[in-house]
């Protein structure tokens, strides 16, 4: 096979698992889990799982061309239940190879990205969200060299069907915040692990509360090194970025597509209207530059970069479209509020969409937390004033508690 025949028998071939391998691989199967895994099954049996993702850990070895077939080939197709395998395909290994944790990768990478196993990102605390390097969940080293992990985290997406997480923990309060933090890969299934579901007002139940009591974590989970916690994290917030940038179909959190709005528009008889079309334009433009801003980033990540503050630029404009959108499908589709008529699907799965949408400003981290990160590590800006930076974090926590 040629380089220049290349592309094209790739599109065939995605073109074939799409319209042929995947529809009986789904046929019947019901539930969201299930399907979640007959569609990663499947495309592990086609070779399609993990594209850019070297074949050592058990991807696939291509470059950014292939994944852009790919997400145009199956745009409309993928599955949404998908998006449960996303921390693992898209965020946990690229960022374990990308930290050098290369025997970890080896030994999970193969399993997370064929649907074997579940993975959840343990980063949020009910005091830690956008202050995240604020953690207070503990893991403290005992005499054979292991870890006991306590304390709580929340707003953990999919934890209820996870059996893997990537824990951020505090191993070391006398240094400051951000040095005294270390990742680990925890068994969801451990002694001491309980995981509550949080329902959203949406109906859905993607988030939970999850409390560790003295779990124990074996050494060889240790991503890295101690106190190396934070630039772990900021990898893995890097590529969460990238993942909300791209918006394809197995996005956990994404912008009506432009498409589905021209839909609503047509269905309640607006499409026609001179205000509704200023403002489909407006979708379709905003959609269009995101996805040629995500695939600058996507290229650099794939050509072996880390994820850097070019992703919070991505990250902003999918959430500008996503709500720009929201705001659309309800003017289009609801009749009064966040009502409709009992037949109306199209307009109930909108309404979904709209009470999803404002989750997009602060999933993977705050718009606020986005500008921070442009102003200062893009355009140079100087950093906000902090009275915290150097003093040890538990003289921080003995202040906060002290406060009224």
């Amino acid at each position: 096979m040629t380089e220049r025949a290349w592309p094209a028998e790739f599109r065939s071939h995605v073109r074939e698992f799409i319209h042929t391998a995947l529809p009986p691989a789904l046929a019947g199967v019901t539930g969201f889990a299930e399907r979640a895994r007959a569609y990663r099954a499947a495309l592990h049996r086609a070779g399609l799982a993990g594209l850019g993702i070297p074949a050592e850990f058990g991807g696939q070895g291509l470059g950014e061309a292939e994944e852009r077939i790919f997400a145009e080939e199956s745009a409309g197709s993928v599955p949404g239940e998908d998006r449960v395998f996303q921390v693992g395909a898209r965020l946990v290994v690229p960022s374990l190879i990308g930290r050098g944790a290369h025997d970890l990768a080896r030994e999970f990478g193969p399993g997370l990205l064929s649907g074997e196993m579940i993975c959840c990102q343990l980063f949020s605390e009910p005091e830690a969200g956008s202050d995240l390097a604020g953690v207070r969940t503990r893991a403290a080293r005992t005499k054979d060299g292991d870890w006991l992990v306590t304390g709580q985290k929340v707003w953990t997406s999919y934890a209820q069907y996870a059996g893997l997480g990537l824990l951020l923990a505090r191993t070391d309060p006398e240094a400051p915040k951000h040095q005294g933090l270390s990742m680990f890969l925890v068994d969801m299934d451990a002694p001491g692990v309980e995981v509550r579901p949080l329902r959203q007002m949406s109906g859905d139940c993607e988030f939970n509360e999850v409390f560790f009591d003295e779990v124990r974590v074996p050494a060889d989970r240790l991503v890295g090194r101690p106190g190396e916690g934070w630039p772990a994290a900021v990898a893995v917030l890097g590529h969460e970025r990238v993942g909300v940038s791209r918006g394809d179909d197995s996005s956990p959190r994404r912008p009506i597509p432009y498409e589905r709005l021209l839909e609503l528009a047509r269905h309640g008889g607006r499409d026609s209207d001179p205000a509704v079309r200023e403002r489909l334009l407006d979708a379709f433009l905003g959609q269009r530059t995101a996805a040629l801003v995500s695939r600058r980033i996507a290229a650099r990540t794939l050509a072996g970069a880390e994820p850097g503050p070019e992703t919070s630029v991505g990250k902003l404009l999918r959430t500008a479209n996503g709500l720009h959108a929201a705001r659309l499908a309800s003017d289009v589709a609801l009749g009064a509020g966040a009502t409709w008529a009992g037949d109306d699907t199209l307009a109930a799965d909108a309404a979904f969409w709209v009470l999803d949408a404002p989750g997009m400003a602060m999933g993977g981290g705050t718009d606020e937390i986005q500008r921070n990160t442009i102003g200062e590590r893009m355009l140079g800006l100087p950093r906000e004033h902090s009275v915290e930076r150097g003093v040890p974090f538990r003289d921080l926590v003995r202040t906060r508690e002290g406060q009224q």
